[in-house]
C-alpha cells in the first residue's frame, strides 16, 4: 500500500468570530472520509514549514495574522505542485500584502445572513459535474476583490450595502480555482456557521445559531470535492 497523504487543517482565528470548533469537526470527518488521508491540525499558519512539507492544506479561518515567511512557504507549496482548498473567510486576512496575491482575492464585507441563489458559472468543468445548474442557500454572501485571473466556477448576482458602503449589482463569485505555479488554490466562499457566543466583534450582543449551508448534501459533496481536489484526485 502507498504511503497516505499529509493534509494540514489550519482552522481557527484569534477574532473567534465563527463557530471553528464545529468546521474543524466537519472537515476534519470529510478528510478522513476521503480515505488515506492523515491530518495534523493548526490554529494560524505560524508552522510554514510544516505546512510547505505537506501534501495538500485546507482552511477556514479569518483575520489570521501570517508573516512574510509564512506567505512565502505558501507560495512556494502551492509553485511546486500543491493544492490549497480554502474555505468561507479564509481570504478575510485584513493588512496582509502578500496572501491576497497567493489565494487569488481579498475579502470586503457581506451584508446580513440571508437566503440567495447560487449559480454553477461552469457547468461543463469537472468539479461542477452532475451538480444542479442553481440552488439556494442561506448563508453569508460574500463581495471580493478579485487579485488574479481566477476561474470562476459558483456565482451570484448582489447589489446592496454591506459594512457601511453601497454595492452596485454584480455578479459575485463564490467559487473559483487560481493556478500557482504548477498547483493552485480552490476557493469557496459558502460555509458560514457561529453559535450564539461567536459574535464578530468582542463585547456584541449574542447572534443566532447559524449553520449556514453545512447540511445540505449539495455543499457537503462540494466539500468532499474540494478535498478530492487538494488531494490531486481531479483535474488542476
Amino acid at each position: 500500500m502507498s504511503a497516505p497523504l499529509l493534509a494540514n487543517l489550519v482552522c481557527g482565528s484569534p477574532a473567534r468570530n465563527h463557530d471553528y470548533d464545529f468546521a474543524r469537526r466537519a472537515l476534519l470527518d470529510a478528510l478522513y472520509a476521503a480515505g488515506e488521508i492523515r491530518a495534523d491540525v493548526y490554529n494560524n499558519y505560524d508552522s510554514g514549514g510544516a505546512l510547505e512539507a505537506g501534501d495538500l492544506l485546507v482552511s477556514y479561518t479569518s483575520q489570521v495574522p501570517v508573516a512574510d515567511a509564512e506567505c512565502h512557504a505558501l507560495r512556494r507549496f502551492l509553485e511546486r505542485g500543491g493544492r490549497w482548498f480554502a474555505i468561507h473567510a479564509s481570504n478575510s486576512v485584513r493588512d496582509n500584502e502578500l496572501l491576497p496575491e497567493i489565494l487569488g482575492s481579498r475579502f470586503i464585507a457581506h451584508p446580513p445572513y440571508m437566503r440567495y441563489t447560487v449559480t454553477v458559472a461552469r457547468p461543463g468543468d469537472p468539479l461542477m459535474a452532475g451538480l444542479d445548474p442553481a440552488f439556494e442557500v442561506d448563508d453569508e454572501l460574500y463581495v471580493i476583490e478579485q487579485r488574479s485571473d481566477f476561474e470562476v466556477l459558483l456565482e451570484t448576482r448582489w447589489g446592496g450595502d454591506a459594512f457601511s458602503q453601497t454595492f452596485p449589482g454584480a455578479v459575485r463569485p463564490l467559487m473559483y480555482r487560481n493556478r500557482v505555479g504548477d498547483g493552485g488554490v480552490l476557493y469557496l466562499a459558502l460555509g458560514h456557521c457561529n453559535r450564539p457566543f461567536d459574535v464578530p466583534r468582542p463585547g456584541m450582543p449574542d447572534a443566532p445559531d447559524r449553520r449556514g449551508p453545512w447540511a445540505l448534501p449539495l455543499y457537503q459533496e462540494l466539500i468532499r470535492r474540494g478535498i478530492d481536489w487538494a488531494a490531486r484526485r481531479r483535474p488542476l
